[in-house]
């Protein structure tokens, strides 16, 4: 299901979702006991996804290396990173 669709299937006009958004956009929202959170979700666990481009036969190598030892690819991009930081 897509956002038109959900939107659609529980009566949220695009007026309707501007209005209920308005005051969190603003930050002028009632707060309650529990803790509000802004940004993105990954920056409180610690983490960030950012796309780097590879050539073809880099990502080609990573892959086979990855096949290999029985991992993602994202490991063997992740152990790269690790040992270039640490120099």
């Amino acid at each position: 299901m897509n956002v038109s669709e959900y939107m659609k299937k529980h009566g949220i006009t695009d007026e309707k979702l501007d209005a209920l958004a308005a005051p969190y956009e603003s930050g002028d929202y009632a707060s309650e006991d529990g803790k509000v959170y802004t940004g993105s979700h990954i920056d409180s666990v610690g983490k960030r996804r950012v796309t780097v481009v590879y050539s073809a036969a880099d990502t080609q190598r990573v892959a086979s290396i990855a096949r290999s030892k029985g991992v993602k690819p994202a490991v063997i991009y992740r152990e790269a990173l690790a040992r270039y930081l640490a120099v």
